[in-house]
């Protein structure tokens, strides 16, 4: 059956060949590894499950796609060449679920990529904008988007399933080709290649399991016997969904946390009334979750989590709004959206930079440095003073 996909003739998309032989994908890795650039997406399912499952690996050239199966090569580690080697440019939409998909059927983190989601944005696009909305206004190409939620782990895949995985990426490369010679005439190449590169550098990485509890919504508000706790917590819901390959939400729901660490339930009928808790979480795991509070209550006071800071004060948002305000002006410079500039994650990162005087991260390196970090800390030093005076209160 894994075979019947390779017989299917779609009509309306580029030639393709269906790869599903390990001997096959090696001599196809040989010859994509030297490529200049190669379109790159991926298919997955990700409904009941904590790590996406693979459904199909779409490439293509300028002149035919490959459509690689992971059903019938769950591991086609012969593809690292491809993917991990700097020679050829992986061109993608919107990467970082690919990236995630490509480095679990490679083991190797991806290297060399093009995004043409932020290619974009400097075009004036927005920070978000769909592979198929952007087509249709650079290149007036309109393709349909209803099999994208379909079953990819089916086969034979339909005929409507393939001509979508196919036109994925078809249209990728002269999509680069467009965005490069607006960007050229506009002077933003080189600063799009330096963002590509920025990119792979803020693909998340997995936040370790014991510190996961920094990350809860209000988490700050509690004492530390709570965060000891809500940290056992979290790491109990992440150790067990990533064993049991399970979403999250299936064993604690996030807007139950907080309160399971403030009420610390001793029974299930105290538990039951807890915000976010279903039936079937307290029939399955309501006797770990008891437990797990009981050993975290009972845990040693020298080893319960540091309180965690206070957010930056309301009263911070003038000051951060005349940062904004400073740094219009070298957007407008720039002809760039000033999201483009600075993403609103990273004003207070910029702050953080400011107070604790740290070596700028990696972005602030480059062409943002004096367009950017430079004109940001000339605004923030005359603020030290008061900085200085919140920056105190958040730790207590």
């Amino acid at each position: 059956m894994l075979e019947e996909c390779a017989g299917q003739v779609v009509a309306g998309v580029m030639e393709f060949e269906w790869v599903s032989t390990m001997g096959r994908l090696r001599s196809l890795a040989q010859d994509l590894a030297v490529k200049p650039l190669l379109a790159v997406d991926t298919e997955f399912v990700r409904v009941d499950t904590f790590y996406p499952l693979p459904g199909l690996l779409q490439m293509a050239d300028r002149e035919q796609a490959w459509l690689v199966d992971p059903l019938a090569l769950p591991r086609p580690h012969e593809l690292a060449r491809v993917f991990y080697g700097d020679a050829c440019t992986k061109v993608l939409h919107a990467c970082f679920e690919d990236l995630e998909v490509l480095e679990q059927l490679t083991q190797l983190r991806c290297r060399a990529i093009f995004d043409t989601q932020l290619a974009a944005a400097y075009l004036g696009h927005g920070l978000q904008i769909g592979y198929q909305k952007l087509l249709q206004e650079e290149l007036a190409i309109t393709i349909r988007k209803e099999e994208s939620r379909s079953d990819w782990l089916q086969r034979p895949l339909t005929p409507e399933q393939l001509r979508y995985a196919v036109q994925d990426v078809e249209h990728l490369l002269p999509l680069y080709d467009r965005l490069q010679q607006r960007l050229q005439a506009l002077g933003h190449w080189e600063r799009v290649l330096e963002d590509n590169l920025l990119l792979l550098s803020e693909v998340p990485e997995p936040v370790e399991p014991e510190l996961v509890y920094r990350d809860v919504a209000n988490a700050w508000r509690l004492k530390r016997q709570q965060l000891a706790v809500l940290q056992a917590l979290c790491l109990w819901r992440e150790t067990e969904a990533v064993r049991r390959n399970m979403p999250r939400s299936f064993l604690l729901r996030n807007n139950s946390l907080l309160p399971l660490a403030q009420q610390q339930p001793v029974h299930k009928s105290q538990l039951a009334l807890v915000e976010g808790m279903t039936p079937r979480i307290l029939r399955r795991e309501g006797d770990a979750l008891l437990e797990v509070i009981r050993t975290a209550q009972h845990s040693n006071a020298a080893a319960w989590p540091a309180l965690l800071p206070w957010p930056w004060p309301r009263e911070l948002r003038d000051i951060m709004m005349g940062l904004k305000q400073a740094l219009e002006p070298q957007a407008a410079v720039l002809g760039l959206p000033l999201d483009v500039l600075i993403r609103k994650r990273h004003y207070e990162e910029l702050l953080e930079c400011f107070m604790r005087q740290r070596e700028p991260r990696a972005r602030w390196l480059g062409w943002r440095h004096d367009v950017v970090f430079e004109p940001a800390m000339h605004y923030l030093a005359p603020h030290r003073d008061e900085l200085e005076q919140w920056q105190a209160r958040r730790w207590r």
